[in-house]
């Protein structure tokens, strides 16, 4: 009779994509304002504007579900881009992360980048006082709102 006796990890396992940073942030380019899509907010929803963007690698890990911590990996690697959204009083944001393209040695946004998402209030985060005015002028600039 043999017994199988397994070590380590034998929790539930799932394949996860993390970044990694590459450059640093750097204000978002006018025609990516420009030419994105907008979400139409809900009633109970706000606009978050793309004022900021970093490029990156999405590099994919084998985690554990349960604990988090990373198994195996990097298995894969993609360019990304990591978008900072907030709203016209600079008073919330939200970090969005997505797959880029490789164009000419540079990273661009996906094809169905959107410049202006809808969020209810509660899924963004709180921004400090010190930073509010950087990020609402961040906006106007952008999006020539008021």
């Amino acid at each position: 009779m043999s017994s199988k006796y397994q070590r380590g990890n034998t929790g539930p396992k799932k394949l996860k994509w993390r970044w990694k940073d590459e450059t640093e942030n750097r204000s978002l380019p006018q025609s990516w304002a420009d030419n994105g899509r907008t979400e139409s907010p809900a009633e109970d929803e706000v606009q978050l504007y793309a004022i900021q963007c970093r490029a990156g690698l999405l590099l994919e890990w084998l985690v554990d579900t349960r604990t988090g911590k990373l198994l195996r990996g990097p298995l894969s690697e993609k360019p990304g881009i990591r978008v900072l959204y907030v709203t016209a009083d600079g008073e919330y944001a939200v970090l969005k992360e997505s797959e880029a393209r490789e164009i000419d040695d540079s990273w661009k946004p996906p094809k169905q980048f959107t410049s202006v998402i809808a969020k209810h209030p509660e899924e963004a985060d709180p921004v400090p006082d010190s930073s509010q005015d950087y990020y609402r002028r961040g906006v106007e600039d952008l999006y020539d709102s008021s």
